[in-house]
């Protein structure tokens, strides 16, 4: 991920992009000489400490939400493995205290990391269309600079949405596992049945800051909505260059 970003941030400069900015800047009518030559170096700045502190923040933040997702989906698949080759004489209680735990777990981590969550997939998906619409406008040729952003915002929207919906699966399949546990062990139908309907009832999932449950029919959700938006820009944008303003 580091070495994406330092490919986006050398790029740039060997890029078309950074001569659109320099030229706007030097082409303004509304700043003076000095304002000019103070500014002119503000999109170099902006192009090295923007992705250097995203991936400090953004590179922490998935690889924490991910590997406790993972984690956390590994051991309610361990839940269910163990009630798919449970003995009827087993007791069955431990199981239960166990999925209540985790369930703990999913749901802290759902209330620190949910708007943290909402941030990067916002940003990232935000980036892209950034990306795409500077392809489609400006710097077709630069084909390294925005290859490396394209990578570096599709990771962090597939890292975050694919661990979260896996785990958010794991727990459904572990749910309905313990769902199934008194009709396994009929002796303690009645006493799993109260276990169950006091501890185990609540719906429990990862979401994007409390607004949408994460699964993923949202990758192509996103997908579709920057597919979406890009296609209507391109054609406003089509039709402002078939039809410039006329002359008065």
């Amino acid at each position: 991920m580091f070495g994406l970003s330092f490919i986006y941030i050398i790029s740039y400069f060997y890029s078309s992009e950074g001569l659109v900015f320099k030229k706007y800047i030097i082409n303004s009518q509304y700043a003076s000489q000095e304002v000019k030559q103070f500014f002119i170096f503000v999109p170099e700045i902006l192009n090295v400490t923007t992705p250097l502190l995203s991936a400090l923040l953004f590179i922490s933040l998935t690889g924490y939400y991910g590997f406790v997702c993972f984690y956390v989906k590994f051991l309610f698949n361990r839940i269910e493995e163990k009630i798919k080759h449970l003995r009827k004489d087993c007791s069955c209680t431990s199981i239960i205290h166990t999925y209540v735990e985790l369930t703990i777990v999913l749901k802290s981590l759902d209330d620190s990391f949910s708007f943290s969550a909402f941030v990067i997939v916002l940003s990232s998906l935000a980036g892209l269309f950034y990306v795409n619409f500077g392809i489609h406008f400006n710097c077709i040729a630069d084909v390294l600079h925005f290859l490396a952003a394209e990578i570096w915002f599709s990771i962090f929207v597939c890292m975050v949405i694919l661990s979260a919906s896996t785990a958010n699966s794991a727990s459904l399949a572990a749910k309905e596992a313990i769902y199934s546990l008194p009709g396994k062990i009929p002796q303690y139908y009645y006493k799993l049945e109260v276990l169950i309907r006091s501890d185990c009832m609540r719906d429990v999932s990862l979401t994007l800051w409390k607004i949408y449950k994460i699964d993923q029919s949202l990758i192509l959700s996103a997908l579709g909505t920057l597919m979406t938006y890009g296609m209507l820009l391109a054609t406003m944008g089509n039709s402002v260059k078939s039809d410039p303003p006329q002359a008065q």
